[in-house]
């Protein structure tokens, strides 16, 4: 006969007895919480320690001095370093040098570091002054020099310091005083040279100017004068000006008068003359290319140098002497 006993329901009993057991322990024990967690009532005391005071002294000390950072250059007295700013120092042979410092030695003469700086120049490289960092054809030295900007193509030093003087050439303008056809008319020949190959007359009166524009008649003087013979002969004197060069010339009655003409032979470093434009003659002008509102003029043509004038756009007109290179 099998045994047929609920032995689980059995089992599930004895845990529920054990699990109210176990709930009266800890209820009886926490109500013994308040004994054991009591706190006791403060009791005021409103009495301050001594203060402290002479270290109170000493940290206002501390707070009210104004404590500056030094930099030590060799040879030199230590000087204030701001905190936070960055002190570019160059080293040069051993040689410490602050480039904020106005008194401080010129790394690169004759420009002065502050210069450098404030142009954020590689001043670090040694070819820093001949380097052209806006690409106007002048180098940082010459923009140092002429006081303009090196970092603006807009800014830079005028293009008369790109001339230079290649050699001198010289023609010759020959006139002869021939006739008098009335007495307000003079007969004028051109007599052929190099330059003027061609024959010519001009006939013209007091305050013309002839056709080819080198020349114009001031006066009249009529004059005698006795020959290798002794017979007395018309050695009447026009008075002129060469107006390439205005110079006051005299031509005497039937005496060829060579009039020299100079050109001088002129490069521009920057854009280099076109066939005969670099040829100018003394009293003309000329333009340059990349500049075509200053009006340049030749003034004078020497053997080694000329002297040439220039006004630019706006200011006055100034004069310079080319050398020849």
């Amino acid at each position: 006969m099998s045994d047929n006993k609920p032995w689980d329901k059995y089992l599930l009993l004895l845990i529920g007895v054990a699990a109210i057991a176990v709930a009266g322990i800890f209820i009886a024990k926490s109500a013994s919480f308040s004994d054991q967690f009591s706190m006791s009532s403060p009791t005021p005391k409103n009495e301050l320690p001594p203060t402290e005071a002479t270290q109170a002294v000493m940290a206002k000390s501390f707070v009210d001095t104004v404590n500056e950072w030094k930099l030590s250059i060799k040879g030199r007295a230590p000087k204030p370093v701001p905190l936070f700013v960055s002190i570019p120092i160059v080293e040069i042979e051993g040689r410490l040098i602050d480039m904020l410092d106005p008194q401080a030695e010129k790394i690169r003469p004759p420009v002065t570091n502050a210069w450098l700086m404030s142009n954020n120049l590689d001043y670090l490289n040694k070819g820093v002054l001949s380097q052209d960092p806006d690409g106007d054809g002048f180098s940082n030295l010459e923009e140092w020099n002429g006081k303009t900007e090196p970092r603006s193509a807009d800014s830079h030093p005028p293009y008369v310091n790109k001339l230079s003087m290649v050699s001198r050439q010289q023609a010759e303008y020959i006139l002869k005083f021939a006739a008098r056809p009335d007495s307000e008319t003079f007969q004028i020949i051109r007599l052929p040279s190099v330059k003027w190959p061609k024959r010519d007359n001009f006939n013209m009166k007091v305050g013309e100017i002839s056709e080819d524009k080198q020349f114009r008649i001031d006066s009249f003087e009529e004059k005698t004068a006795k020959n290798s013979i002794g017979i007395n002969v018309d050695a009447s004197v026009l008075h002129i000006t060469y107006l390439p060069k205005q110079k006051k010339v005299a031509l005497i009655r039937n005496i060829p008068e060579k009039i020299p003409t100079y050109y001088v032979e002129l490069d521009f470093s920057l854009d280099p003359f076109q066939g005969n434009d670099r040829f100018v003659k003394e009293g003309e002008t000329f333009t340059i290319a990349r500049d075509p509102d200053t009006k340049y003029r030749v003034i004078k043509v020497e053997e080694n140098s000329a002297t040439i004038t220039y006004q630019p756009a706006s200011g006055q007109e100034k004069t310079v002497e080319i050398e020849k290179k």
